[in-house]
């Protein structure tokens, strides 16, 4: 795989839109895990199509940061800790903005879609269910950010959000977490209600830095018990 073919955009062929859409739901959904090779030759196949339509598919998620391109194939990309301090601060200068942005525009069928998300958030905390209520916490952002009206700016949050998955799993897994998430999407769901851009800009930043303090408090409880795991294994 050349540089060039990471870094130069294209368009969409017939039948390229399908699979974009189709590999993107499954980046977002966590169906791709990390180390998992995809193949343009493989998505062909699946899609009863030829590699070329495939291959431009798989480079315009490479294009817009959803994969990186290998001498094997494409796979998810690897974020350093430096790279997801970097996304936590670019989203802390965006996402509180542009969530303050939404409330005078939020409709009623919003704020019912809101609380819907928000009750299926604590249905899924409350039975343990961590796929379940990173769903529910998805659907809630997707309500607010369909409304923001400065799309573009939607958009890089909503490629930010979902390049890092892996960073979101690490800050719901814990029960503790889950319990934060829901009780901080509760606090959102009633400044939403009352249109309060203020106080939702202000929870917004709470609730970014809380999932940054997450991530980093468990990236280094995993790095211990990486230490702990060589020390044993080198004892015998």
């Amino acid at each position: 795989m050349s540089t060039s073919d990471k870094i130069v955009p294209v368009t969409p062929s017939s039948g390229s839109p399908d699979i974009y859409q189709t590999v993107l739901k499954r980046i977002q959904r966590g169906e791709i895990k990390d180390g998992e090779r995809i193949v343009d030759t493989a998505i062909a196949a699946e899609f009863g199509v030829s590699r070329m339509p495939a291959r431009q598919a798989l480079l315009l998620l490479v294009h817009e940061g959803y994969l990186v391109g290998t001498t094997r194939g494409f796979a998810l990309p690897q974020l350093s800790d430096q790279d997801v301090a970097e996304i936590f601060e670019v989203r802390l200068q965006l996402e509180p903005r542009a969530a303050g942005s939404a409330c005078p525009l939020l409709e009623a069928e919003h704020l019912v879609a809101l609380r819907k998300a928000y009750e299926l958030a604590a249905a899924a905390q409350a039975a343990g269910d961590t796929e379940g209520l990173m769903d529910a916490n998805s659907q809630f952002r997707q309500v607010w950010l369909d409304v923001v009206p400065n799309k573009r700016m939607a958009a890089s949050i909503q490629r930010f959000v979902d390049q890092v998955l892996i960073v979101r799993r690490r800050t719901v897994i814990d029960p503790g977490a889950q319990k934060l998430v829901v009780e901080l999407t509760l606090d959102l769901l009633y400044a939403f209600e009352r249109r309060d851009g203020l106080r939702v800009h202000d929870l917004m930043i709470g609730f970014i830095n809380e999932a940054r303090d997450i991530y980093f408090a468990s990236d280094s409880a995993a790095d211990v018990d990486a230490r702990r795991g060589k020390a044993k294994a080198a004892g015998g």
